[in-house]
């Protein structure tokens, strides 16, 4: 008895999971189809971060050698870990000049 009243409660679980999901995926997409001037921003705002992640996988090298040989980290792995930590550098850099740039704009007011 125990177990079937278990079993039933994670299917409801993964079907409420699901659909949250789901709900999650659909809305903001009607969202933004529906007001696609208001949504312009936010577009190029992703837009910006994924050339972002483009240019940071392409100029990332791909390593290879006796660590990552003994880690088992492939060229194309090592050129994704390259690329993931260009983006993290060049995210950085920007948010660090867009607070000086905040604090000085601030400050000359």
């Amino acid at each position: 008895m125990q177990s079937t009243l278990i079993n039933l409660g994670i299917i409801i679980s993964y079907i409420l999971l699901f659909v949250s999901i789901l709900t999650a995926l659909v809305f903001p997409l009607m969202q933004t189809i529906s007001n696609f001037k208001a949504a312009k921003g936010g577009l190029i705002g992703v837009g910006v971060v994924l050339v972002i992640f483009i240019v940071s996988y392409a100029v990332s090298p791909a390593d290879t050698g006796v660590f990552y040989d003994r880690f088992g980290i492939s060229p194309t792995l090592s050129k994704l870990i390259g690329g993931g930590l260009v983006a993290t550098y060049l995210f950085f850099i920007a948010a660090a000049i867009s607070i000086i740039y905040a604090s000085m704009t601030k400050f000359f007011r």
